[in-house]
C-alpha cells in the first residue's frame, strides 16, 4: 500500500513558458510560474473560472514544437489560476521531464 504524505503527487518545477490558453470564449496569454506532470500554475491578468475546459499551447523544447495539451481549471488566485492537464501521450511526458531536469525545483 502506498503510503501518502501530502497532496502533492506531481514535483513542480520553476519555469517561465509563454503560454496560450484556449477556451470556449476565445484565448489568454499567460506565462507559467511553474509546472509538473500533473499541470501549471499560470500567471494571468484575466483568470478563468474553476472548472472550465480549457486548452494550453506551448513549446517544448526536447521535441522542438509547441504542444496543445487538454486542461482544467482547478483554482484562481488574484495574480492568476491553476490548471490540472488531462491525460498526456508519453511524448508528452518525455518532452516534460527533459524540461524538468533543467529545471529548479519550486517551493510552492
Amino acid at each position: 500500500m502506498r503510503r501518502v504524505t501530502g497532496r502533492r503527487v506531481h514535483e513542480r518545477y520553476d519555469r517561465q513558458l509563454d503560454v496560450t490558453v484556449v477556451h470556449a470564449g476565445g484565448e489568454v496569454a499567460t506565462v507559467s510560474r511553474n509546472i509538473s506532470l500533473g499541470g501549471m500554475y499560470l500567471v494571468a491578468e484575466t483568470q478563468l473560472p474553476y472548472g472550465t475546459d480549457v486548452q494550453v499551447r506551448f513549446l517544448l523544447p526536447a521535441l522542438k514544437e509547441h504542444v496543445t495539451l487538454q486542461a482544467v481549471v482547478r483554482w484562481v488566485k488574484d495574480d492568476g489560476m491553476g490548471v490540472q492537464f488531462g491525460s498526456l501521450r508519453a511524448r508528452e511526458v518525455w518532452g516534460l521531464n527533459q524540461l524538468f531536469k533543467d529545471s529548479k525545483r519550486s517551493d510552492d
